[in-house]
């Protein structure tokens, strides 16, 4: 047990006494994360107030007489060129093309009289609107108009032809049930944070573990320190747990920093959308933590048992990659899925997406005893087949000396 502690000390002794590992390990990470979800919401803020101030250039031709007084606060707030029925309408097009207009509004000559004149079998009178998609002020545009035509000019006119709108609505749907939407409100907030933070978590916990693991076993076999480890009276096990346990609370400590950061930039990301209401209780925060911790072991021991068999950091690198790709996809898994009912059992064994499903279960409090249980003990097995792995191969000297 002793030796265990010396070789645990040292391990964490190389890493805090080195201030760029401090630097690249606890302080850029934080200082990137802050940065682009300070980013984020302040590009969507700015996105969102500019189409607010932006004023909608249109063209509209064979106007109604009493189009602009019916939406008088759409054309109210835009630039409109009313235009004749012989007006060419190409330079309005390819205005619309360049961006420098937003929307084209074509109506039909004679258009209230059609509309007027209208009786059953006839043709219906069409109105033809032309924007640039790929324009986010042509699309505003548009969809604002269309809006404002279906629900207030258009019934205007059908008021006019039939008196009566209520001779044309069959039924109505929840148009005075201002109860219709039953949910818990922590249990919807929670699903927005199911969404993102166990995605955000493995990640940045692998990465930590990754970078980590690579230097401390392969990079130690590359410089030559690892043999004269082993040349010590300390077990071959005693510091394979040591150098595990070390890495285990660096890993921990590195997504500890990476939460609380994700939780100070998570709010600057989000500032731009509705507050959430959402708490967690002691239990969840403690399951939460088991799971993270049982996480943590097993990439540990993932990237050991790589970097174990390596001769070299860049080769180890190279070998743990792809593990990455893995654990990415994991994350994405629960991101598109997440609080989409109780799952089969069987997901609850699966190594590193159990562990996912489990966090994003916390945050939507569906989480039960059993499956938590399961996560965290097969997590730990898992875990603990690789240790038993790593210590064999520490016992040999082929693979240990690069022989």
């Amino acid at each position: 047990m002793n030796n265990i502690k010396i070789v645990f000390n040292k391990e964490m002794r190389r890493v805090f006494r080195d201030p760029k590992m401090i630097f690249s390990l606890f302080l850029l990470p934080v200082i990137i994360l802050i940065g682009i979800y300070s980013l984020i919401g302040y590009l969507a803020k700015a996105e969102a107030s500019d189409q607010e101030q932006h004023k909608s250039v249109i063209s509209v031709q064979n106007a109604p007489a009493d189009l602009e007084s019916a939406l008088s606060d759409f054309f109210g707030s835009a630039q409109v060129t009313w235009l004749d029925s012989q007006a060419d309408i190409t330079a309005a097009k390819q205005q619309i093309y360049d961006g420098t207009s937003d929307l084209l509004v074509i109506f039909p000559e004679n258009f209230l009289q059609q509309v007027e004149d209208y009786e059953a079998g006839s043709s219906i009178p069409e109105v033809l609107t032309f924007y640039n998609p790929s324009q986010n002020y042509s699309t505003s545009a548009r969809e604002n108009f269309v809006a404002q035509m279906t629900s207030v000019y258009e019934k205007n006119l059908l008021k006019q032809r039939f008196g009566d709108l209520n001779a044309l609505t069959a039924f109505t749907i929840d148009q005075n049930n201002p109860g219709s939407v039953i949910q818990d409100e922590q249990k919807a907030s929670g699903k927005l944070l199911a969404t993102m933070l166990p995605y955000m978590i493995t990640l940045l916990l692998f990465a930590g573990t990754m970078s980590l693991g690579t230097d401390t076993i392969a990079g130690e076999k590359e410089r030559g320190t690892m043999a004269s480890m082993l040349v010590t009276p300390a077990k071959r096990s005693e510091i394979v747990l040591g150098k595990l346990l070390s890495l285990t609370v660096l890993s921990l400590l590195s997504a500890l920093v990476y939460l609380v950061a994700l939780i100070v930039a998570l709010p600057q990301a989000m500032s731009f959308g509705e507050e959430m209401a959402f708490s967690i209780t002691g239990s969840q925060i403690a399951m939460l933590a088991a799971v993270i911790l049982s996480l943590a072991f097993l990439y540990v021991a993932l990237v050991a048992v790589v970097a174990v068999f390596a001769k070299s950091v860049k080769e180890a690198s190279a070998y743990v990659t792809p593990i990455y790709l893995l654990v990415i996809v994991a994350g994405i898994f629960t991101m598109i899925s997440p609080g989409s009912g109780v799952k089969d059992t069987v997901y609850y064994l699966i190594p590193v997406y159990n562990c996912s499903v489990a966090m994003g279960e916390v945050f939507t409090m569906d989480l039960t005893i059993t499956h938590f249980l399961l996560t965290f003990f097969s997590t730990l097995a898992y875990g603990g087949i690789l240790t038993a792995v790593i210590a064999k191969a520490f016992g040999s000297e082929k693979v240990m000396f690069n022989a």
